[in-house]
């Protein structure tokens, strides 16, 4: 039979009891020592299956990334004892890798293919449906999210600095549903003026000025059965925040010429890397239509906060611009790595993305280097909050005896909690003066999370 499967196994002695095997069995064996050169033959040998051998785990991750961003149905066997791939493995969803624990029997092996052959492997991933490399836990509490959802018809919005990843999070969603053979319509609300955006989402009727019948809909209604995503949501024009509210509550549009509503399956998901509840508060965004909108929120950590993805995500950018463009897999230096790890990102992944697409085409680890150096001198001067000299009025010790009158009283540990207290309240009252009270911006600049940040706000009665 010409069933095709592929061997990838570091250790040549097991490479080679692998490949008698499956030959024995009446299967076509292709062994492979390195993931690069087995990623480079799979569209040459179109192979039915892959079974690989313990690898590092983070040449697993990327292992396994890489080759579902070539062929998301293809199945995989991993012969590992490593509980932290299995966990990889039902995060991600990937229902056609089985995981195998070592020592493993040859009769678990043909048993294995024999369900491949015989299509058991039941594979979740869908066409158009997009990886989302991380590894962070913050990332894959929304990795596992994206599955219930994808289940739910309730309105989802995504927040998120720009370049975090708040659309691919989207599609996720969609693809993850029952309605991923359906449309999945964009609207950026900040490309059309009123009118313009007006018309875009929602269409008009010509026969409110013409004895013409042909009518225009508008994306919501090219969406039918599928999912709208509205991008920078907090753009809309005041005067259609209402009329999105009502077409939430009501599903369905009406225009100007027509007496009854048109009823619509239509999915919302918004995104916004502006802070909505700060928006609602100053009145320039309906706190009805946010609470409308803000039904299930998930929050897109910045890659600052997720360092540990950085090298999974370069490795995943490397693979995929190499596959592109013809070129040979790179390995980056340790410095540069260090280097990745430690840029402060302003834009995130669509900014690494670029910097590992532009290192790609040119082959030159010095482009990366200068990029990131000249930014990390600007970032220094601009994102700085001057304490240095100040510690003693950051604390306010010219009242402390207030504080302290009877030091009977007062343990070292409360003094020492007073003071430390008394610091961090008014060095984020600098953060946020800075920028102009953008809880975001400020969280940025002292390398905090904005959920921290809303809490100490909230404790400290920052206003």
């Amino acid at each position: 039979m010409n069933y095709k499967i592929i061997i990838l196994e570091t250790n040549h002695e097991r490479r080679d009891f692998l490949r008698s095997l499956i030959s024995g069995w009446g299967y076509t064996p292709f062994s492979f020592e390195r993931e690069t050169i087995c990623l480079d033959n799979l569209s040459s040998l179109k192979p039915d299956l892959i079974i690989a051998g313990a690898l590092p785990l983070e040449r697993t991750f990327r292992f396994i990334n890489a080759l579902k961003m070539r062929n998301s149905s293809l199945p995989v066997l991993i012969t590992s004892g490593d509980h932290a791939i299995q966990d990889f493995i039902n995060t991600n969803g990937f229902a056609d890798v089985l995981v195998l624990k070592t020592p493993i029997e040859p009769y678990e092996i043909k048993k294995t293919i024999r369900m491949s052959q015989g299509k058991m492997f039941k594979s979740t991933m869908f066409h158009d449906c997009p990886l989302i490399i991380g590894q962070d836990h913050e990332m894959l509490k929304i990795k596992k999210i994206i599955p219930e959802l994808g289940r739910s018809k309730e309105t989802v919005l995504i927040q998120g600095e720009t370049g975090t990843g708040k659309e691919l999070v989207a599609k996720a969603i969609h693809f993850r549903s029952d309605r991923r053979n359906n449309p999945f319509i964009k609207v950026n609300s900040a490309e059309f003026a009123q009118k313009l955006f007006e018309d875009e989402m929602f269409g008009h009727s010509t026969r409110s000025f013409t004895d013409a019948c042909e009518d225009s809909w508008g994306k919501y209604d090219v969406a039918n059965t599928g999912t709208i995503f509205i991008n920078e949501i907090d753009k809309i024009p005041a005067t259609l925040q209402a009329y999105l509210l009502h077409v939430l509550e009501e599903r369905g549009i009406s225009k100007f010429g027509f007496k009854a509503n048109k009823q619509l399956d239509v999915r919302i998901i918004a995104a916004t890397d502006s802070d909505l509840d700060l928006l609602v508060k100053s009145g320039k965004f309906r706190k009805d239509l946010f609470f409308r909108l803000n039904v299930i929120s998930i929050e897109i950590p910045p890659l600052r906060n997720r360092i540990e993805d950085i090298s999974l995500l370069t490795f995943f950018f490397i693979d995929k611009f190499c596959g592109e463009f013809g070129k040979s897999y790179y390995e980056l230096s340790k410095k540069t790595k260090d280097l990745l790890s430690s840029y402060h990102w302003p834009g995130n992944v669509r900014e690494l993305k670029s910097v590992i697409k532009s290192f790609v085409l040119e082959g030159n680890e010095d482009s990366i280097t200068n990029k990131l150096h000249l930014y990390n001198q600007k970032h220094k001067s601009t994102n700085f909050i001057d304490c240095h000299g100040n510690i003693d009025t950051l604390a306010e010790l010219s009242n402390v005896k207030n504080y302290i009158r009877d030091l009977n009283k007062v343990s070292l540990k409360d003094i020492c909690r007073e003071f430390i207290t008394r610091i961090e309240k008014n060095i984020m009252k600098k953060a946020l003066e800075k920028t102009n009270w953008n809880r975001k911006k400020a969280a940025t600049i002292l390398k905090i999370s904005y959920k921290s940040m809303l809490n100490k706000i909230k404790a400290y009665k920052l206003t």
